[in-house]
């Protein structure tokens, strides 16, 4: 009896999220490489994420992380056949260097060193995390992946419109270099409580942080096509903070946004979101399967990160302060339509506005973001920085975050070499296209400012509300 009630108590936590939904999504038990099998041709095909992997099968099947590994690593037997040891290649160019760490046992499968992401560098685009990514990668103690942002968790797990297909979580850990991950092994003259494997690796996926809507999608479908009463309740025991969730029968209902938009410049419509925003984020998804995740958030002050995303994204050869101008007010004009009626949680999240911005508002709207994930991790798993600090003083700032992975700092030499490597991605458009008009800057500073407030009171750090450069730029 005391054996249950501790269960009981045990699910009624944060513990209690991975553990149901773990059981939730894995009830038939499968065996983790029939998990990742696509379905057969001539299944049913009225379910639109019957051939969407399902996460936390490590756990699932009670498999647990290397002690001596600080990176999260595993080994994971695969049956193969003689002569068949290749990993798929699929839209990763997966790395095969996991595959010279086996050895085969009496049963005639392999033991394949597995590993997943020891930190996320979750956002935001164009906030130099591409040269922060690459920059980190230069650590001695770092396995730098072939690609920076394979946006597995977001996008491309789900398939359509971001692949043909949706891509196998077998597909998303070959891109994780085992083989550099343990090729570098502590000496035995270091100091005890030392990691045995002390090289880690990570994810710079941009999307990671705010595009959780197909997430969304996908967990409504769990939620209402199951049937379980209780999932939503389990679910919210593992938030720091209850969102409103409203009954699944009405959520279409509640969540549908409806707005209106010119097309060709005339002719108005209306157009309706196809999917839901839910309390749980792309966030819910990572914890479930990495619980002690770092995460690192890159933030700019959101007035020049919009100007130079309308720069880098957007395809029209006639960009010019003035388009950006009547691009910007057309865009707050849909987002106040919007917020008259759903909060702003639901707006920010919503795909379909989104699509319908002239410009990504959205992305500039930190403190609805990073709520959510810090509603998830722990503050200290949590470091948020601002682009404008980096680039004011990089070695101090590369500083930081090497102490929030639990690097060693670099030596003289290590650091010399890191400085002079170029600017990786950085936007050539501003120049020939010139500054942004005074009129659209006072325009997003009256947009963003109350946002910053709530970023600012989040983050306790008043330099989030970008009022050192906004006094600049006056």
């Amino acid at each position: 009896m005391s054996k249950t009630k501790c269960f009981l108590k045990s699910i009624a936590g944060a513990a209690g999220l991975s553990l149901v939904l773990l059981l939730y999504m894995n009830s038939n038990t499968l065996r983790l490489q029939e998990a990742r099998r696509h379905a057969p041709p001539g299944q049913r095909h009225d379910d639109p994420f019957q051939r969407v992997d399902h996460i936390g099968l490590l756990k699932g099947l009670q498999m647990e992380f290397l002690p001596n590994f600080k990176n999260p690593c595993w080994y994971e037997a695969v049956r193969v056949d003689k002569g068949s040891l290749q990993p798929s290649v699929l839209p990763f160019l997966p790395v095969q260097s996991s595959v010279q760490h086996r050895h085969r046992n009496s049963n005639q499968s392999v033991d394949v060193l597995q590993c997943l992401p020891y930190f996320f560098l979750i956002g935001q685009p164009k906030c130099a995390t591409t040269d922060i990514f690459y920059r980190i990668g230069c650590h001695p103690d770092v396995a730098e992946p072939p690609l920076k942002g394979p946006h597995w968790w977001s996008r491309k797990r789900f398939g359509m419109p971001h692949t043909a297909q949706p891509v196998p979580f077998s597909d998303y850990i070959n891109l994780f270099n085992a083989s550099k991950i343990q090729e570098e092994k502590q000496k035995s003259s270091e100091p005890q409580g030392t990691w045995e494997y002390p090289r880690i690796t990570g994810d710079g996926s941009t999307s990671t942080l705010w595009d959780s809507s197909q997430t969304m999608s996908y967990l409504h479908h769990l939620i209402t096509t199951h049937k379980h009463k209780n999932i939503t309740k389990v679910l919210f025991s593992g938030r720091n903070e209850a969102n409103t969730f409203p009954d699944s029968k009405k959520s279409s209902k509640i969540h549908s946004i409806i707005y209106e938009h010119y097309i060709n410049g005339s002719n108005r419509s209306s157009a309706t979101q196809s999917g839901v925003v839910l309390p749980f984020t792309v966030a819910d998804t990572i914890h479930l399967v990495l619980p002690k995740s770092r995460i690192i958030a890159v933030f700019r002050d959101p007035i020049s990160r919009l100007y130079s995303s309308y720069l880098f994204f957007t395809k029209n050869a006639d960009l010019s302060p003035q388009h950006f101008d009547d691009s910007v007010r057309s865009s707050i004009q849909k987002w106040n339509a919007c917020i008259k009626q759903y909060s702003d949680r639901t707006c920010a999240y919503n795909k379909t506005l989104q699509k319908y911005l002239g410009v990504r508002l959205y992305n500039g709207l930190y403190s609805i973001y990073i709520k959510d994930w810090l509603q998830v991790f722990p503050q200290e798993q949590v470091l948020v920085l601002r682009m404008e600090d980096y680039q004011n003083n990089m070695n101090k700032t590369l500083e930081e975050i090497y102490n929030h992975l639990g690097l060693r700092s670099l030596m003289p030499d290590e650091s010399k070499k890191l400085n002079i490597h170029k600017v990786y991605n950085k936007n050539k458009r501003k120049l020939s296209v010139g500054k942004m008009l005074q009129s659209t800057r006072k325009i997003l500073q009256d947009f963003y400012r109350p946002y910053n407030r709530d970023l600012v009171s989040i983050l306790k750090n008043s330099k989030f509300s970008w009022e050192d450069i906004y006094q600049n730029c006056n």
